[in-house]
């Protein structure tokens, strides 16, 4: 733009004009370089600017022409007026404006979620009188394998549901979501009931009972994976009210667990399905953004479940001990999922402000370890105090007895839900998956738990120490 200008042959501008002398010094030493003008008002763009280009662009994007770069500066073009300034001006690259964080959640929700995660415990000492009979194989209680193994596979299953149905809300079809999770619950009631009934028929005696609590187990977690996709907590917590008001009365005495309150039970599943149904008739309303869009993968959706079912085996893993069960260590856990996922969003909120913040890769990689370890040791104070308290009221063990496998645990599913959310799923199920399958061989729960959250923290390190992880 500043060379000389052809417009048609043998038609230019004349040549720029040889360049004006320098201003001499002034009397007393004083500087009267005409350029000092142009230096304070281009201080701003030659303080910023990376190259000395910038600063001629901008010289020349304020209309100073060549002929007036000469005239007033005694330069011979904006290009060596630029790299004059650019050199002589110190670098100050200004900040960015801070901007809200989009990961900034209310407490409050966290919490709701926590509470209708643990409610449902509440069921089983309501259905005290259909779970009672004899002892299946291995001396556990009447039902164990049968209960254990409808809620392993509801829980793996309806991980990877939740992932597709995200999946179909990210891309705006509502609709889409709304048809999987339909078609999803009612494949995961089945399953669960089915593996129930395998699981009965292979180690449990007279088990028809259980076998009917099983399958309301599974329709429950099929209605409350929808309600929690879509953002029903409310309702879900409204529908658990009659079992869980009954649930506590027996808990703290108030009533012996008779029959008579077991229709309390089948009071919030009918609820509990109602208000799923309505959610998923409200999602059948809606369209999707983009109708020909190819739904997405099963293959992307794997590594959720096996995560699922990976952290359903470690959690059964610390409430079944021996012969007996101690709920205490899963209540909880349970319980501490909602601040769980509160600190998780602490985590990302203080990346969000990291990106801006961190001047280099390795300050950046500092600051993400700063936080997890902030985010973790937060997590396991609340998981501990949890732990200590529903230790001494429900079970009576000693606190160290209770923390040793609890803690690692924890340690473990924070770290893991963390990787999770960024994008790592499959490393966090590649971990996971041989911790648990060490549980079901019969390793103990605390070094299980102790190697999996090591391996996992080193790893939650490295990975999301890259900023480009967190785009």
């Amino acid at each position: 733009m500043s060379a000389t200008l052809e417009l048609l042959p043998g038609l230019s501008l004349a040549p720029l004009p040889p360049p004006l002398p320098r201003p001499a010094a002034a009397p007393g030493g004083g500087a009267v370089d005409p350029a000092r003008e142009a230096a304070a008002r281009f201080s701003g763009v030659a303080a910023a600017a990376v190259h000395p280009f910038e600063v001629a662009a901008a010289i020349e994007a304020d209309g100073v022409t060549d002929r007036q770069v000469q005239r007033d500066y005694g330069r011979m073009d904006a290009f060596e007026l630029a790299e004059e300034l650019y050199a002589d001006t110190p670098r100050d690259y200004p900040e960015p404006e801070p901007a809200p964080s989009p990961w900034a959640a209310p407490l409050s929700a966290s919490l709701l979620r926590g509470l209708v995660y643990a409610l449902p415990g509440l069921a089983f000492p309501l259905g005290r009188p259909i779970l009672s009979g004899p002892a299946d194989r291995g001396g556990l209680p009447h039902g164990t394998f049968a209960l254990a193994t409808s809620l392993l596979l509801c829980w793996g299953w309806n991980q990877g549901l939740a992932h597709r149905a995200h999946l179909w809300l990210g891309r705006g079809g509502r609709r889409s979501a709304g048809r999987c999770l339909g078609r999803g619950a009612l494949a995961g009631a089945l399953l669960g009931t089915v593996g129930a009934l395998v699981a009965a028929l292979l180690t449990g005696r007279h088990v028809g009972d259980v076998l009917l609590f099983c399958a309301g187990q599974s329709v429950y977690m099929g209605a409350s994976c929808v309600l929690l996709v879509l953002g029903g907590e409310a309702a879900l917590l409204g529908a658990l009210a009659p079992a869980a008001l009954g649930g506590a009365a027996v808990v703290t005495g108030l009533t012996p667990a008779t029959a008579g309150l077991v229709p309390l039970l089948l009071c919030t599943l009918l609820l509990a399905v109602a208000q799923a149904v309505r959610a998923l008739r409200a999602c059948r309303q809606g369209q999707d953004a983009d109708a020909d869009e190819p739904p997405p993968g099963l293959y992307a959706s794997l590594p959720h479940a096996l995560f699922g079912l990976a952290m359903a085996l470690l959690t059964l893993g610390t409430a079944l001990r021996g012969s007996h069960v101690e709920v205490a260590p899963t209540v909880a856990l349970t319980l501490s999922m909602g601040p769980a996922e509160w600190l998780l969003y602490g985590y990302r909120s203080r990346i969000h402000h990291a990106l801006r913040a961190a001047a280099s890769s390795r300050a950046f990689a500092l600051r993400s370890v700063h936080s997890l370890l902030l985010g973790l040791g937060s997590y396991l104070g609340i998981l501990a105090a949890l732990g200590i308290v529903l230790g001494a009221a429900l079970a009576g063990l000693p606190v160290g007895a209770q923390l040793l496998a609890l803690l690692p645990l924890g340690a473990a599913v924070w770290t893991a839900l963390l990787l999770q959310a960024l994008g790592s799923a499959w490393l966090a199920a590649g971990i996971c998956a041989p911790a648990a399958a060490a549980t079901l061989a019969g390793a103990a729960e605390t070094q299980v738990g102790g190697a999996a959250a090591v391996v996992l923290l080193l790893v939650a390190c490295g990975t999301l120490g890259r900023a480009t992880v967190h785009r």
